[in-house]
């Protein structure tokens, strides 16, 4: 016999409402150390110093991570030059 049982909910009512999961609960306490000024001061200055240093590698691992889904599509298709406008961009047409 099988464990389960074909089209048969194990868990029929679902996750109770506010339940946290562990990432949930992880970026949770993120946000809490991220939101304190000092540390916001101390993430801004590293950010600053790693685009200096390494800012194609700045780009890839902590702006594109970021940037929404279709954005990435653009950079990635290569055939539209970004306008950045804070973390809001605007695709255009590439100049021939």
């Amino acid at each position: 016999m099988a464990l389960f049982e074909k089209g048969i909910s194990g868990n029929p009512a679902g996750r109770p409402k506010g339940l946290l999961t562990g990432r949930a609960k992880a970026l949770y306490a993120l946000d809490q150390v991220v939101a304190k000024e000092e540390n916001l001061a101390l993430i801004e200055d590293a950010l600053e110093k790693t685009l200096r240093e390494k800012p194609l590698w700045s780009f890839v691992n902590i702006v594109m991570p970021l940037l929404p889904k279709e954005t990435k599509g653009v950079l990635e298709a290569g055939d539209r030059v970004i306008e950045w406008k804070s973390l809001i961009s605007a695709a255009q047409p590439a100049a021939e």
